[in-house]
């Protein structure tokens, strides 16, 4: 049978004191995320290669009749 015995860690007034600094240290303000941008930034490429790949794709298969 075991004995189950609560185990307190053992801390200093000063370790304590240093980690509240960490603990609540502001955040720099470099730390913003950085701003979104649209998909479509390049203009109207994406759109004229997307037109272009349906054009130039073959058309669908169809099957032969009997």
């Amino acid at each position: 049978m075991s004995v189950y015995t609560p185990v307190r860690p053992v801390t200093t007034p000063a370790d304590l004191a240093q980690l509240s600094k960490l603990v609540a240290e502001p955040e720099s303000t470099l730390a913003d995320p950085p701003l979104s941008t649209p998909n479509a930034a390049g203009g109207g490429v994406g759109a004229l290669l997307l037109g272009l790949g349906l054009l130039l794709s073959p058309p669908t298969p169809k099957e032969p009749r009997r």
